[in-house]
C-alpha cells in the first residue's frame, strides 16, 4: 500500500468522527451523572476547542486561512484532556477515561498520519 493523502484521505475525516463523538459522549456524561463543575468544564472545553481546531483546519485546507492555525487549538484541546484524563483517574471513573483516551488516541492518530503523509 502506498502511504499518500490520495489513499489515506478517508482516515482524516474518521479520526475527527472519533474525536467529536468521544468527546460529546463524554460530556453528556459528565452532566448527566453530576461527575462535578471541573469535569464538565473540562470536557465543555476540550470538545469546544477541538472543534475550533476541525474548523480552522477544513478552511485551511480551502485556502482561506494558514495551515498552522489550527496546531494551537489541537494542543489546547490535547492539554484539556490530559487534565480531565487527570481528573477523572484520581476519582476512578472508568467510563470518562475511556472516552477521553479514545478522543486523545484519535488525535494523535490524526498527528502520526500527517507526520507519514508529509515525509
Amino acid at each position: 500500500m502506498e502511504l499518500s493523502a490520495k489513499v489515506l484521505w478517508p482516515l482524516f475525516p474518521l479520526l475527527l468522527l472519533i474525536v467529536v463523538v468521544c468527546l460529546t459522549w463524554a460530556l453528556v456524561a459528565a452532566v448527566r451523572r453530576s461527575r462535578g463543575a471541573r469535569a464538565v468544564w473540562l470536557q465543555a472545553g476540550a470538545l469546544i476547542c477541538y472543534l475550533l481546531a476541525a474548523v480552522s483546519a477544513i478552511a485551511s485546507e480551502r485556502g482561506g486561512m494558514s495551515a498552522n492555525v489550527h496546531r494551537p487549538f489541537s494542543l489546547l484541546t490535547q492539554i484539556l484532556i490530559a487534565v480531565a484524563l487527570y481528573h477523572l483517574w484520581k476519582r476512578g471513573d472508568r467510563s470518562l477515561l475511556w472516552l477521553n483516551g479514545g478522543a486523545w488516541a484519535a488525535i494523535l492518530a490524526d498527528t502520526a498520519l500527517h507526520y507519514l503523509l508529509a515525509r
